[in-house]
């Protein structure tokens, strides 16, 4: 059966079939339609209703309206997460008052729904099913507008057992100079991994193997030229130590 056929069966439009198809939850009614036009019997959809239910509560970014919540999604899923920024420290490893700082472009509103969701997503790192992160930090960020307290997140966060964190060195010619990279990959096999380049129109996502690959070669190539994490959480004490 087609897309375009299932649609019409159930009466959802094309677009919206391909967003469900996306992750994006359909309601009770439409997951029911579809399980019975897939030929699931009634008496078999119990696992699929408990597993809507699950993602139901889980979306706790819904009530929040923003309306692009795609990456929001893959990240609260994602099994590890690997980013190097040029400019910024890492989401999930900035303060509050950080994450404000760098939404200045958005309205108050909307900035404030953007540092919840950085404070949210934290939360992974710490507790199951955990998030695996890898935060490759570009050295000049840690002397750009840095205060103590987000010197004390960033040692906090690298003593964590699911964050690693390596000081890219200012002085080495890299891959990672051209922009911020992220990459998330899943337990799931079926469920692709997802590359990203930060631009200032916004992350641009891919999912082509060639482009995975490109990203994740480009990841490597700035670890191989970043500081050990042992090296690299002495820099943030020596760093910390300035503030005494």
């Amino acid at each position: 059966m087609t897309q375009e056929e299932a649609g019409e069966r159930v009466r959802i439009g094309f677009k919206k079939l391909s967003r469900i198809e996306r992750r994006q939850l359909p309601t009770y009614h439409e997951l029911v339609m579809l399980l019975d036009i897939y030929g699931v019997l009634s008496c078999d959809y119990g696992p699929y209703i408990e597993m809507w239910e699950k993602a139901k509560t889980k979306a706790w970014w819904r009530r929040l309206g923003i309306a692009d919540t795609r990456y929001i999604r893959m990240e609260d899923e994602a099994d590890t997460k690997i980013e190097f920024q040029l400019g910024l420290i890492p989401t999930l490893l900035q303060t509050e008052q950080y994450a404000r700082h760098t939404l200045t472009d958005h309205s108050t509103s909307m900035a404030k729904k953007l540092v919840e969701v950085r404070m949210r997503q934290q939360e992974r790192l710490t507790t199951q099913p955990s998030l695996t992160l890898r935060a490759l930090i570009h050295e000049p960020v840690l002397y750009q507008a840095i205060d103590r307290e987000q010197l004390d997140k960033l040692i906090q966060m690298a003593e964590l057992p699911t964050v690693t964190i390596r000081v890219v060195p200012q002085d080495r010619i890299h891959l990672g100079l051209h922009g911020g990279l992220v990459l998330l990959t899943f337990d799931d096999p079926h469920e692709p991994d997802s590359a990203f380049s930060e631009t200032l129109l916004g992350l641009q996502e891919s999912q082509a193997s060639e482009h995975i690959h490109k990203i994740r070669s480009t990841l490597e190539d700035i670890t191989r030229h970043s500081k050990t994490p042992g090296d690299s959480l002495q820099q943030l004490h020596a760093l910390r130590n300035t503030y005494l």
